[in-house]
């Protein structure tokens, strides 16, 4: 059985943008509620709970559910050892992260009236926002 593991290092402020990045990356279903149980890949109750929630059925055959718990004023992702290694590739938070970022600089450049210029460098993306 692999535990839950809390990535509080990981943080999301914005709901909205967060449930559009997910959109991004390919999570367009995600469960919204209080306190919402986790389930292992077995379908069995874990005691883990999250406000927003990816039912394993969308992530592939043995995951498990992976949930984001709201802390304050901001969600954590709730993600199994396994999933972190094998939910797309091993990279769900690092791509997450990434489409998080580009929906906060594209917000930044709406609420400006500015222009977004995308530019990449290896595995490094840079975005400039001019005004």
């Amino acid at each position: 059985m692999s535990k839950y593991l809390v990535f509080s290092d990981v943080v999301f402020k914005e709901r909205r943008l967060l449930l559009g990045a997910l959109s991004d990356i390919g999570y367009a279903q995600v469960e919204e509620g209080d306190a919402l149980p986790l389930y292992g890949y077995q379908g069995d109750r874990r005691p883990e709970t999250a406000e927003l929630v990816i039912r394993r059925q969308h992530l592939g055959a043995a995951s498990h559910d992976v949930g984001f718990k709201r802390t304050g004023d901001c969600y954590v992702p709730i993600v199994s050892e396994f999933d972190q290694r094998a939910v797309q590739g091993g990279e769900l938070l690092i791509r997450l992260r990434a489409a998080y970022s580009e929906r906060v600089v594209e917000e930044v450049r709406r609420r400006l009236h500015g222009t977004a210029r995308r530019h990449v460098e290896g595995n490094l993306i840079k975005i400039s926002v001019r005004y």
